[in-house]
């Protein structure tokens, strides 16, 4: 969960970046390509698989992207809200993670219809496998002093 929301806040700052608009698009698509590089890797994924997976699955991932910025949201600023509405929030959290629960069960009716039950259970383990590779990059060029010319190299690789 924790690198989930590290990854959306990645893609989020770059994404809102004014200055560095056209850096933050590539860098943004050349995450998005990795991904799907990884995924149909790990999925083994046959073209005509591919054709009717990726139409689902990015559905999937609008969806539960649209969940997780309203959990954002209702999180942000909890210091100057009074305890009403803190209790407020964290109840409409509550009942947006049973949203993103839902979700994920009709999605996986969805993808078996496209791929076998063995492809889905390996999608969710590329998914997080993605979302380390990508956190550990990240630590490494804060660590290093990276420029983002060799980050965006190193999701290449």
């Amino acid at each position: 969960m924790k690198k989930t929301i590290l990854y959306i806040l990645l893609i989020g700052t770059l994404s809102m970046a004014n200055s560095e608009s056209s850096w933050a698009q590539a860098f943004a698509e050349k995450i998005e390509a990795a991904k799907v590089g990884i995924i149909t890797q790990q999925l083994n994924l046959t073209t005509e698989q591919s054709k009717a997976f990726w139409p689902v699955y990015n559905k999937y991932n609008e969806e539960l992207q649209a969940i997780r910025k309203q959990q954002r949201e209702l999180r942000k600023g909890f210091q100057t809200k009074s305890d009403d509405q803190l209790r407020k929030d964290m109840d409409k959290v509550i009942e947006l993670k049973e949203k993103e629960i839902a979700i994920e069960k009709k999605y996986l009716q969805e993808f078996v219809k496209v791929i076998n039950v063995r492809q889905v259970a390996m999608l969710y383990k590329a998914d997080k496998m993605f979302k380390a590779m990508l956190l550990k990059r990240l630590a490494k060029r804060e660590g290093k002093g990276m420029k983002e010319d060799e980050m965006l190299e190193e999701i290449d690789d």
